[in-house]
């Protein structure tokens, strides 16, 4: 039998900040993807599955509408880094904006357009990255680590992954209760 890895916090997470940046286009593309994937994951879930909470966790839907509100930041800190400043732009710990966006009033399928869209909006971002750039770092301000924008690349693309295995969680946790209508 094979034993499932442990769901390590995001927190509790690190990361390697050494990615050479021969790999900027392999990260992009997991990046570019990843809404596709998601969406695929999701697509056939009805909204009595995808807005349930198990205990202070959020929903499948509380975890989308995470995913999109961090574009923008994500955005901020790869313009942070190319700018060449010493750090990049905090982030709020408590995702105060995730509990109050009320996502699991929306339809899934319009909040995984809508994060399709905003990861476009990066993907424009950082296919306009040069050479140059890629070698200038920000200090990550929770890591307390610089990274260069591959090295954030990855950091973003393994949050997404984090998300998903989140999600998949959920969807499996809640696939073996009892709940009619599925």
């Amino acid at each position: 039998m094979i034993e499932p890895k442990p769901f390590v916090k995001w927190f509790d997470r690190k990361f390697d900040t050494n990615i050479d940046i021969v790999q900027f286009e392999d990260v992009l593309s997991r990046m570019e993807h990843f809404p596709a994937v998601l969406n695929q994951l999701l697509e056939t879930y009805p909204k009595k599955i995808t807005t349930i909470k198990t205990g202070a966790k959020w929903s499948v839907n509380e975890n989308v509408g995470h995913l999109i509100l961090l574009e923008d930041l994500w955005r901020r800190r790869f313009q942070d880094i190319k700018d060449g400043k010493p750090d990049m732009s905090p982030a709020d710990l408590n995702n105060t904006a995730t509990d109050q966006a009320s996502f699991n009033e929306q339809v899934l399928n319009e909040l995984t357009k809508s994060l399709s869209d905003e990861r476009a909006k990066t993907i424009v971002l950082l296919k306009g990255i040069s050479k140059e750039d890629l070698l200038k770092k920000s200090t990550h301000p929770r890591l307390n680590q610089p990274m260069n924008i591959v090295d954030f690349m990855y950091f973003v693309a393994g949050h997404d992954e984090h998300h998903m295995a989140a999600m998949r969680s959920i969807i499996e946790n809640l696939e073996h209760l009892p709940i009619a209508d599925f």
